[in-house]
């Protein structure tokens, strides 16, 4: 049986693709020895079939593929254009085919197109997806909380930085926690981070690092000058580290709320019962009731505060009448209670 020549452009594909498969370098795909098979497949079966088409290349293109076709670097559709060429970059990388590249690979595909200069070039970039280093701290989180019974917050620091990774777009952007190691009492960790999260493992990275608890606290969303009452809607909350918690640092928007800086206060700044003071409901030298209560009696006077009290403070006020000195506590803005012990004293 007479065995028949295989088709030119089927073998010029083949020897390409095995040249590529074979160890071929990203910017060069060892031409030379490719094209000295083609001649002599050429002698050998006495004919090819060159492009005839005038072609167009391309100045930079995107692939979604783990291999660089012909067709892809030219804006004409060819007939071996789903061949392999060359390796694509790694997802999200780039690379340069140069001219001494491009001219083997016409030539080896008698295509017609020549490079203007020795700086033509092909750049190639490779799609891909990322997963941020948020998400990956995230599911870190979840994992530790899980394995701490925490019910607070993790602060996850990685040793070395943030950890990203980055995929080709038919991977699953999702991460799964392995082998995982904690000891709550140094807050250190351990773990192997696998992408995808289920299936068959495509990456992987171990990675060590803190996960310290955290608790949230109320502070300025601005920053206010000193004399400024605080006000629901100047709050807002942070996350810290709980073993940063030391001394009178404010937990609350109660203990906030109402109360007067004592001093210029910046936004996100840490507060401490010693930033801030209680607002006077009563100001010096104005004018209030002074009200006695015993039993069913009531008394009111008119008199005059001596010094500025916030509500539930002692105060020292002066009957206007009878200008005796006393001493009542603020029951609101213009209201001052005497206690019976004074009460001889209104008049």
């Amino acid at each position: 049986m007479t065995r028949l020549p295989p088709s030119p452009r089927r073998r010029l594909a083949y020897l390409m693709a095995n040249a590529l498969l074979g160890g071929a370098m990203l910017g060069g795909i060892g031409a030379t020895s490719v094209a000295a098979e083609e001649t002599a497949a050429i002698d050998l079966y006495g004919y090819e079939e060159p492009e005839t088409t005038s072609l167009s290349l391309r100045s930079s293109i995107m692939v979604d593929d783990e291999v660089v076709r012909l067709g892809d670097l030219f804006m004409e559709s060819l007939t071996l254009g789903d061949t392999p060429v060359a390796k694509a970059p790694a997802p999200g990388q780039t690379i340069s085919l140069d001219a001494r590249f491009l001219r083997q690979l016409v030539r080896a595909y008698r295509l017609d197109w020549q490079p203007d200069s020795k700086f033509d070039r092909v750049l190639v970039g490779r799609m891909s997806q990322r997963i941020e280093a948020l998400q990956v701290t995230e599911v870190l989180g979840d994992a530790l909380r899980e394995r701490s019974s925490s019910a607070g917050g993790l602060n996850v620091v990685i040793d070395g930085g943030d950890v990203e990774f980055v995929l080709p777009t038919d991977l699953a952007p999702t991460i799964g926690v392995q082998n995982l190691q904690y000891d709550p009492t140094s807050q250190r960790f351990a773990a192997l981070l696998v992408v995808p999260a289920e299936g068959p493992t495509a990456l992987q990275r171990v990675v060590t690092g803190w996960a310290h608890e955290t608790i949230e606290i109320p502070v300025l969303n601005r920053a206010l000058p000193a004399g400024t009452t605080v006000q629901d809607a100047d709050l807002g909350w942070i996350s810290i580290r709980a073993d940063r918690l030391v001394g009178n640092v404010v937990t609350d928007t109660r203990q906030l709320l109402g109360m007067t800086t004592r001093r210029p206060l910046r936004s996100n700044q840490i507060l401490r019962g010693s930033d801030l003071v209680m607002t006077p409901a009563v100001r010096k030298n104005t004018l209030v009731t002074l009200a006695l209560q015993s039993g069913p009696m009531s008394l009111s006077l008119m008199g005059k505060v001596l010094e500025d009290a916030a509500i539930g403070q002692s105060v020292r006020v002066m009957n206007v009448n009878s200008k005796k000195e006393l001493v009542g506590v603020v029951r609101d803005a213009g209201t001052i209670e005497i206690p019976v012990i004074g009460h001889l004293t209104l008049n």
